[in-house]
Parts: structure tokens; C-alpha cells; sequence
């Protein structure tokens, strides 16, 4: 059995390591203006003893340079600012 959980993503150029289920698979990041920032839903197994693993995401802003070791997750508009924001996962 899957479930989906939300976490959060700030915006910031700093790499954000979040422990995920290691089966997890990112399905969806959007920007929620109510909290001014973004969210990233996993698909993750239902099983809460399921190991876990760090996994280390980090946004970009339009224009800047990503590194080649990075995995495009998706991108997300701040509806009342001219910025979009790209989410990608930096691999090992």
C-alpha cells in the first residue's frame, strides 16, 4: 500500500536535505501563497517503518546556473510576484 505525504520546500539557495522513505517518488511541487512558499507531494509506502534515506532537494530561480548532477522535479509561479520557482533534486 502508497500514501501521499506533503513537505516543505523553502526557498532559499541553500540545499534543504530531507529524510524521505527510501521507495518514495516525488509527484507534484507547488508554490502555496497562503505560507509564501513551496511544497513537494511524495508518493511514499504506507508503511511508517518503512528505512528512510536523506535525500537533498534545492530551488532555483529562473536564470540560474544548475548544476549537472541536479534531477528536475518541476516548477511553480508566485502568482503575484513575476518568479518562478524550479525544484530539482541533487543527486550524489
Amino acid at each position: 500500500m502508497r500514501t501521499i505525504h506533503k513537505f516543505e520546500v523553502p526557498i532559499s539557495k541553500e540545499t534543504q536535505t530531507i529524510d524521505l522513505p527510501e521507495k518514495a517518488t516525488i509527484v507534484h511541487v507547488e508554490y502555496l501563497m497562503p505560507r509564501r512558499t513551496i511544497y513537494m507531494w511524495a508518493e511514499v509506502p504506507a508503511d511508517m517503518t518503512a528505512p528512510k534515506s536523506p535525500r537533498q532537494f534545492r530551488v532555483f530561480l529562473t536564470g540560474d546556473g544548475i548544476p549537472n548532477n541536479a534531477s528536475y522535479l518541476g516548477s511553480t509561479i508566485d502568482q503575484y510576484l513575476p518568479e518562478a520557482y524550479h525544484v530539482y533534486e541533487l543527486l550524489a
